[in-house]
């Protein structure tokens, strides 16, 4: 029986297989270490599996375009069709994912990715030599009295323990954030994370959450996870994106979304991720969204995938944590991405 500790290693290689029409194709194969120690023996084994997997990544660059619902969306159409489908929530700063499926997550795992203070208030003698050497000024001098720590502003840069006479302050690695798993109605598992309040290790937490989304992947015998990025360009997003071999790029016809647009192409560009495009609400301004994509063609060279259309029963949909595929299948918004769940499901 295996049991303990699993690691996995990613290596992305490249090759010259077509994946949504492009010339480059990256396989993520994923090595999973099993260590198996046998109760009999007292001895270890190590067991290598190697698995192909499909990664994509939904990401937006703009927050609020529709990118977690277009995921969801996606992942129950492709799991009804057949296709194998681990869901990954790597907005870790505010996890939607599983709310818009309708599922509960349980948050099992916690995370340490930060450092922080800690005083031994046996050993202070309350001299304050460290509230003066403290630069983001996390440690409150109290008449009488030890330092008190401010959590939310210590950076965890061991100043204070450097100068403390007494070594009454030691530098400890403290809970970041958390990793959950939860099963959804429509047949497959989503990972999830949630970095805790005042935390600024979101990459890591990320990175963490979609390791663990893998092992799942593996677990469930996956063709594809799907991975719901967070908005942003920021270390959160270049974590989410790590490894993916396609990503879609929802965006909306206004001009910050076009400049958010503008900023992730650039992105997946340097990382040479292959993309295309997702106008959501695209009939809201019918001239504009022709012209992001000529934009989009002209600078990129990257064709739009789908246009979704505006729809009422999407928010309804969301209201009451259904996607909207099965909320209203037969809706205008319900259709448009059903075209779009069928040239990623053809490309995969």
């Amino acid at each position: 029986m295996a049991y303990g500790t699993t690691i996995a290693l990613s290596l992305a290689l490249s090759g010259d297989n077509v994946f949504f029409k492009h010339p480059r194709k990256a396989y993520e194969y994923i090595f999973f270490i099993s260590l198996v120690k046998s109760s009999e023996r007292g001895t270890e084994s190590v067991a290598w599996n190697r698995v192909p997997l499909k990664e994509v990544a939904v990401v937006s660059g703009k927050g609020g375009v529709g990118k977690s619902s277009v995921t969801a969306s996606l992942a129950v159409l492709l799991s009804k069709a057949g296709v194998r489908v681990t869901a990954i929530d790597s907005d870790v700063d505010a996890p939607n994912l599983s709310i818009i499926l309708g599922t509960d997550i349980s948050y099992l795992t916690e995370v340490q990715a930060s450092e922080k203070a800690s005083i031994d208030r046996a050993k202070c003698d309350r001299c304050g030599i460290c509230v003066s050497a403290c630069k983001v000024d996390a440690l409150l001098g109290v008449e009488g009295e030890s330092p008190r720590l401010i959590p939310f502003l210590c950076e965890g840069c061991g100043a204070c323990a450097v100068v403390c006479p007494r070594s009454a302050i030691t530098i400890k690695r403290v809970t970041s954030g958390r990793i959950g798993y939860g099963q959804t109605a429509y047949g497959f598992p989503i990972v999830s994370g949630q970095l805790d309040m005042g935390e600024s290790s979101s990459g890591h937490i990320v990175t963490a959450v979609k390791a663990r989304g893998r092992i799942v992947a593996q677990d469930s015998a996956s063709d594809v996870v799907l991975v719901d990025g967070p908005p942003g360009i920021g270390c959160p997003v270049i974590a989410s994106v790590a490894g993916a071999d396609y990503a879609l790029v929802v965006t909306e016809p206004t001009p910050a979304a076009r400049n958010s647009l503008d900023r992730m192409l650039t992105v997946l560009a340097h990382f040479k991720i292959p993309a295309s495009v997702v106008v959501n609400r695209f009939d809201l301004d019918l001239e504009y969204t022709r012209k992001v994509e000529d934009h989009v063609q002209a600078k990129w060279s990257i064709w739009v995938a789908h246009e979704i259309p505006s729809d009422e029963s999407v928010p309804l949909s969301l209201s009451k944590r259904i996607p909207v595929v099965e909320f209203q299948p037969d809706c205008d918004a319900s259709k448009a991405l059903r075209v779009l769940s069928d040239h990623v499901m053809g490309a995969i």
